[in-house]
């Protein structure tokens, strides 16, 4: 973000009504755990793995193995990553598209 997008979103924190409040709070926050998800993700080499249909849904095991990153990894920075909560409880219930982890994992490359 540039000096100026950063003033805008002061500016909006500032202006906006009470009740829009918290959807700007979600807004900032996902902004922030993306960022973050991309300062803690582990330099992964992604090696395609055959599959026949994009909408393939994966639990979290799977997920890791086909990003090739821990399980602990994902539950822990799961709200930055594209996945279905189903349920509740002590620990989410998340599904994972290929498709979608596919094109998070592009669109969270670092080039080196």
């Amino acid at each position: 973000m540039t000096t100026r997008e950063l003033q805008s979103a002061l500016d909006a924190a500032r202006a906006l009504p009470p009740e829009e409040l918290p959807r700007f709070l979600g807004d900032l926050e996902e902004v922030r755990m993306t960022a973050l998800a991309r300062l803690s993700a582990p330099a992964v080499q992604h090696q395609a793995q055959p599959h026949t249909d994009g909408d393939d849904t994966l639990d979290v095991d799977g997920a890791a193995k086909y990003l090739g990153i821990s399980a602990k990894w994902i539950y822990r920075n799961h709200a930055a990553m594209p996945c279905v909560n189903i349920g509740c409880g002590r620990k989410p219930r998340l599904r994972f598209r290929r498709r979608d982890l596919d094109v998070w994992l592009q669109q969270h490359t670092v080039n080196q």
